[in-house]
């Protein structure tokens, strides 16, 4: 970058006494700008039979950098720093910190350590007046006092402890949950006073209004995959001089999504169990049992059904086991990966290959989402009866057609016939989410998740997928009842 710097500042043309020689070169790259985007506007009105569209697009950025660095150099700023300063800005935007650098008390004995994993318990009640009142418990013991929304309307702010539980699992950060759970390192009295005090505590809760105004304003985040740079600023400024400041935009990122999703979730459940896992930097919020007796069905979720159940045989038929056969790891979540990568690319165009359309994939998906909840289901004792129900012998869920065809039989599939669905890209989004978080259970290998988080994500994954192939059925009908059509057959 020095390099091409020195040789292009040869070439800038001296400025005349009345000229303003930054301005000549803002200008310049502003036109250049446009120059670049009015090519690609006619690559993509013409399409690509330009053979010399690349050539001209080369040239074009050229001239851009060009103005970059004579701008540069006008403002006496040297390019190879700029673009050093750059590396690390998005570095610090998009980047996680490694897990294993999370905790902030290591070094500390176990009753000064944040907990590593924990189960919580958030109970919501109202009192005469219709007041909402949250309580958070730990094992039965209160955590904190009883909340209400401090507010004119019933919003929700009642489980905001929800959100010093995320940072607390995403950042190893939490001077209000340090200070509830009597974890304060007072056995080191400036870190006590400096990290876990009053003032840092005044700060996390200030974050936590300031995010929640900013997401009240953005459909409490639902949906949505970053927050605004200008948000994560602010915040950087709040706790530059705390040891969380050495955290990346990109870790405060994840722990407001996260925070929020767990919102969004004891919000419709009206209260819940929260399982926090430190060392996955994951926050899951229990969903109700599944349900195991047949769901009343309308004339579209029946035929789905049917022709899930005659695909899924079809298949099982012709590969068995192979979908579990390498693990858990190696075989399924690479299966559901896959089909997950490709949502983003087939969902929003209902693009299809030879042997695959959009709606393929989103079934695909459901299946494999499934299937994953009766191998969890075989993997742990605990958590099959909530699945599905305990067999009289040793069956085994996840062999075979029996498994599936039991949650298929419970499933709600009433979107298929609601005349209401949601847009393509925006069911897209919550699946890709929800994937991450599954990813995150594994982030410790030695010690993942419990199989129950695991299973509440599949169940989401199935849920959110079963939503996308009903937004596919309004907008392309044509392309559902082909594939309806072509198993019906089978």
């Amino acid at each position: 970058m020095k390099a091409y710097q020195r040789s292009a500042i040869k070439t800038v043309q001296p400025p005349q006494a009345s000229e303003d020689a930054l301005a000549i070169a803002l200008f310049g790259l502003a036109g250049e700008t446009g120059t670049v985007l009015t090519h690609y506007k006619k690559q993509l009105r013409d399409g690509p039979a330009d053979p010399a569209f690349r050539v001209r697009m080369r040239e074009e950025l050229g001239d851009v950098l060009w103005y970059v660095s004579a701008a540069a150099h006008h403002l006496g700023l040297d390019l190879d720093d700029i673009a050093t300063a750059n590396l690390s800005k998005i570095t610090d935007r998009w980047r996680h910190t490694p897990a294993e650098a999370i905790p902030f008390d290591g070094g500390y004995d176990d009753h000064e350590q944040l907990p590593r994993r924990a189960e919580f318990v958030f109970t919501l009640t109202k009192n005469s007046n219709g007041r909402e009142t949250s309580v958070l418990t730990r094992d039965g013991v209160a955590v904190g006092d009883p909340i209400t929304n401090a507010s004119h309307i019933a919003d929700g702010y009642c489980f905001h402890d929800i959100f010093h539980l995320a940072y607390a699992a995403v950042l190893g950060w939490s001077p209000v949950m340090r200070s509830l759970l009597k974890r304060k390192r007072r056995s080191n009295p400036e870190t006590d006073e400096a990290e876990d005090g009053g003032r840092a505590i005044a700060i996390e809760e200030g974050i936590s209004a300031l995010v929640f105004s900013y997401a009240s304003r953005h459909r409490y985040l639902d949906g949505k995959n970053h927050v605004d740079n200008d948000l994560l600023d602010v915040i950087h400024g709040m706790v530059a001089h705390l040891e969380v400041g050495a955290h990346r935009a990109a870790d405060w990122e994840k722990a407001i999504l996260t925070g929020f999703t767990a919102w969004r979730a004891l919000r419709r459940l009206g209260g819940g169990t929260v399982y926090f896992d430190l060392d996955t930097q994951t926050l899951t919020v229990a969903e109700p049992d599944a349900q195991t007796t047949p769901s009343e069905d309308g004339p579209h979720a029946r035929e789905f059904k049917d022709v899930v159940t005659r695909l899924h045989r079809v298949k099982d038929a012709a590969y068995g086991n192979s979908w579990k056969r390498r693990g858990e790891l190696i075989s399924i979540l690479a299966n559901i990966a896959r089909k997950v990568d490709r949502l983003a690319n087939v969902a929003t165009a209902a693009a299809s290959t030879t042997d695959e359309s959009a709606l393929d994939t989103v079934v695909d998906l459901y299946v494999y989402a499934v299937k994953y909840q009766t191998f969890l289901a075989d993997s742990d004792p605990a958590l099959a009866p909530k699945v599905l129900p305990a067999p009289a012998d040793e069956t085994i869920w996840s062999d075979g057609p029996e498994g599936l065809e039991r949650l298929l039989a419970a499933a709600d599939l009433s979107c298929l016939d609601s005349d209401q669905h949601e847009p393509i890209a925006d069911l897209v989004n919550p699946i890709e989410n929800t994937f991450i978080d599954l990813e995150a259970c594994f982030a410790n290998l030695d010690r993942p998740a419990p199989p129950s988080i695991r299973a509440q994500h599949a169940a989401a994954l199935a849920d959110q997928s079963i939503h996308l192939v009903a937004a596919l059925k309004a907008v392309h009908p044509e392309l559902y009842r082909r594939f309806v059509k072509t198993w019906h057959a089978n």
